[in-house]
């Protein structure tokens, strides 16, 4: 099956008729062997303080910083039904497409949840920067190849080393 996740509904809602993707599901748009689901914005987050230190779970100077050896993340509270859903299609999929904005927020969060689910295959990235139907044909004919779009931050929020969204 080949998966395009988006980053919100509404890109999910124009981008599934142009592949012929019709029939709604639970957190996803289904047909022709190809599903389109989305996040809500970012479904995982830093695990808190007290997961790295127990002790953190009362805030006392003293403690700081909090520097853990590897990040962990988790999924949010409000919207784990959806996290739930795009992790199982992910370990469904023969191929990703991260079709999430085309920034480095929307590469992050399509990374993040790839490397919850512990997914492998292929993967390739739809560049879209406006969603009118003309711009969706273009971007679905040439989708690229992942290391073309890569941002200098996901290789190091990939493995884990620092949270997201930290400079360098």
């Amino acid at each position: 099956m080949k998966l395009f996740l988006c980053e919100k509904p509404s890109q999910a809602r124009e981008i599934a008729p142009h592949l012929g993707v019709v029939k709604r599901g639970d957190g996803c748009i289904t047909g022709n062997d190809t599903v389109v689901t989305w996040a809500i914005g970012h479904l995982v987050e830093l695990a808190k303080p007290e997961h790295y230190e127990p002790a953190l779970k009362s805030w006392d100077i003293d403690l700081l910083p909090v520097l853990p050896r590897t990040w962990v993340l988790v999924p949010q509270d409000r919207t784990k039904d959806q996290y739930r859903t795009v992790v199982r299609l992910l370990k469904q999929a023969d191929e990703v497409v991260i079709a999430t904005d085309a920034d480095r927020e929307g590469e992050v969060i399509a990374r993040e949840l790839m490397q919850m689910a512990k997914y492998t295959g292929k993967v390739s990235r739809l560049w879209l920067s406006a969603f009118d139907d003309a711009s969706i044909r273009k971007a679905l004919g040439k989708l690229l190849p992942p290391e073309v779009v890569r941002c200098p931050c996901t290789s190091r929020a990939w493995a884990g080393a620092m949270p997201t969204g930290w400079p360098g």
